[in-house]
């Protein structure tokens, strides 16, 4: 079983049963409920739920607000601590009674009132320091302005010059204004401060002289200097700091609630996903209608769940979906095959209605990452650490798919390490010799070997094109757009094997097929040989897809011979007192990296392998996982 059968379900029963059903179906988690086209059915309407959402909403709101602010105050926990304690078990009962008492509510009023008491002291603290900062340029003045605006003949200037209107200001003051006193109180910036004092009689003729020069005006203070209100400033932020920490620490009292919060958080998503799946129901005034769908090995617990919640007072239908709709795709292969559905997911899934291609490359793509990374030590650390987080972390289903992908291709690689001899490249070449052969000193082999496994992959494509359309019922598209190919490619094989007069009758025999079947669609004899010809164009592809399997070789001696680079670093600084740190630090870091570098590379080409050369030649996709109705289990994972 690769895509589990599904059943579209539908059930009938009694409004008062609504929310019971509900909850026992998010529990159960096997249902993925489908919106019910109301039109179809009179006096039939959709049920609304949304002020009950809206409510459920608010309080998540004020959960994550809280949420929010204490968590910058829980105990440090790192990533793999996290992952070795998974997420709690919680009872579900439980937890469920206290969001109904809203318990949150005054610890959000609490975390409220000191937020806004903070963001008051943050605008302050804010306000302080842009006038810290506007203050600078003048930051050496110890006058202010009332002791300027108390002379009662003498007017003042003080302010800003640019540093390149400084001699024309000297010159002007000493042939027009030779009695005014002017004083040079520093620099700033390309600034210079500058204070004047005056006769008031001459205040008139030095202000428009002024305001032709690059000059600003500085208003100071009227009681205090600006040295002193510095200083004033200064002392009022430590204060505010000091106020900003005592609300800290009351708000970093109450982070021991964050547990319950984020259990309360997953309860109320779970009771939002409750609200929206309710509002994809029909209802009458007595009844309420619910279709969805329910993967087959599971019908069996969801009818014995409906009839026990509704009492028996219930109508469940089933029925086999039909072509014409979407139906959401379950993968369920074997052990082996499942850890390679993460591969499949992240190209598409399969429609419901053709063959999940998980089963069949997953073997291939064992192989073809063995013989790229191919070093028995490399292995070995890959499926000991996969190996490791299996039974050590608390990995969800989607990781421990990821682990066990990594732990099988782990062992590809120490396998195909043994047959070529790589133990960390070549540190064991004089003491182990391969099992098979050395790629770096005979290649052709390995290349040989890669090209084959190649042609049968793609022919394995072909024939899965062929399976498919014979089990449409296509058995003549079956033979055209499959079967003619597999007999092109085998005559042109042949050829290049030394079959020469048998593979040039057998591939002839192909092309002409090709040529003649391709354009069937078309109307009229010129347009169907056009298309044909066309088509038969595509063999061009088919030898590039076959010649890219040559990566097999490419990244295999890769990964060989950097390792053996960094061996030969260790041999020439040697093991002496003085370069044993060194050898063992270029040992493991070259190492290290060869293995990440080379895993990432032999990932992504085995992969490549997969989504072009393979998937192209049948795999439509476009399917839509099933996402059952279920409780939200981000933070924890609530039982019965």
């Amino acid at each position: 079983m690769a895509i589990v059968p599904m059943k579209k379900v539908t059930v009938a029963a009694l409004q008062s049963e609504l929310q019971d059903l509900m909850s026992a179906l998010q529990q159960f988690s096997g249902i993925e409920v489908t919106k019910l086209e109301t039109q179809a059915i009179e006096s039939l309407h959709n049920l609304d739920p949304s002020m009950l959402k809206h409510g459920y909403e608010e309080s998540l709101r004020q959960i994550r607000f809280c949420m929010q602010h204490l968590e910058p105050y829980e105990a440090a926990k790192g990533k793999l601590q996290r992952l070795k304690e998974g997420r709690p078990l919680l009872k579900q009962s439980l937890y469920y009674d206290r969001c109904q008492d809203k318990w949150w509510i005054p610890l959000y009023n609490t975390i409220k009132k000191w937020d806004d008491e903070d963001r008051k002291l943050q605008s302050q603290k804010v306000a302080l320091e842009a006038e810290v900062s506007s203050l600078q340029p003048i930051k050496g003045i110890e006058f202010s302005g009332e002791m300027l605006s108390s002379f009662h003949y003498t007017a003042s200037e003080f302010g800003i010059l640019h540093k390149d209107h400084l001699e024309v200001l000297e010159s002007f003051m000493v042939q027009t204004l030779p009695e005014v006193y002017f004083e040079k109180l520093g620099v700033e910036k390309e600034g210079i401060i500058v204070l004047f004092l005056t006769h008031v009689k001459d205040e008139a003729a030095l202000q428009t002289f002024l305001h032709t020069l690059r000059y600003s005006r500085v208003q100071l203070e009227f009681e205090t200097a600006p040295t002193q209100k510095i200083v004033e400033i200064r002392e009022a932020l430590i204060q505010l700091d000091q106020l900003r920490g005592n609300l800290t620490a009351q708000i970093e009292q109450h982070a021991g609630a964050l547990e319950e919060l984020r259990a309360a958080s997953d309860m109320i998503t779970s009771e939002i996903k409750k609200c929206d799946a309710t509002a994809l129901l029909g209802s009458t005034r007595s009844v309420f209608l619910l279709e969805g769908w329910v993967p087959e090995p599971l019908f069996s617990d969801f009818e014995k769940i409906v009839m026990d919640t509704c009492g028996g007072a219930a109508a469940l239908t089933s029925r086999d979906p039909i072509e014409q709709e979407h139906v959401p795709v379950l993968l369920k292969n074997n052990a082996f095959a499942e850890a390679f559905e993460p591969v499949t997911a992240m190209y598409s899934l399969p429609s419901y209605f053709e063959t999940d291609p998980t089963p069949v490359y997953a073997p291939f793509m064992l192989v073809f990452f063995g013989m790229m990374l191919s070093d028995l030590a490399y292995g070995v650390v890959m499926s000991s650490l996969s190996l490791w987080a299996l039974k050590a972390l608390n990995l969800d289903i989607k990781q421990r798919k990821f682990a066990k992908l990594f732990l099988w291709l782990g062992l590809s690689t120490a396998f195909f390490g043994v047959l070529y001899g790589s133990y960390f490249g070549d540190l064991f070449s004089a003491q182990i010799t391969p099992l098979w052969l050395d790629p770096s000193s005979n290649p052709m082999s390995v290349l040989y070997v890669a090209i084959g496994m190649g042609v049968i992959h793609i022919y394995v494509g072909l024939g899965i094109k062929a399976w498919n359309l014979i089990r449409s019922g296509k058995i003549l598209d079956a033979v055209y757009d499959a079967g003619l190919w597999i007999v092109t490619l085998s005559g042109i094989i042949m050829m290049l094997l030394g079959t020469e007069t048998i593979g040039k009758m057998i591939a002839i025999l192909g092309a002409v097929g090709l040529v003649l079947t391709q354009g069937r669609d078309k109307k009229g004899i010129v347009p169907r040989l056009a298309s044909g010809l066309f088509a038969l164009y595509g063999i061009t592809g088919y030898l590039g897809d076959v010649l890219s399997y040559s990566r097999l070789l490419a990244l295999g001696l890769a990964t060989g011979l950097i390792g053996s680079a960094f061996n030969l670093m260790v041999r020439l600084i040697g093991f002496g007192p003085l370069t044993f740190v060194f050898a063992v630090l270029i040992f493991l870091g070259g190492h290290t990296f060869n293995l990440l570098i080379n895993i990432l590379g032999a990932y992504v080409h085995a992969v490549r392998l997969q989504y072009l050369e393979f998937f192209g030649k049948f795999y439509t996709g476009g399917g839509r996982a099933f996402a059952p109705f279920a409780t939200e289990s981000k933070y924890c994972q609530f039982v019965k």
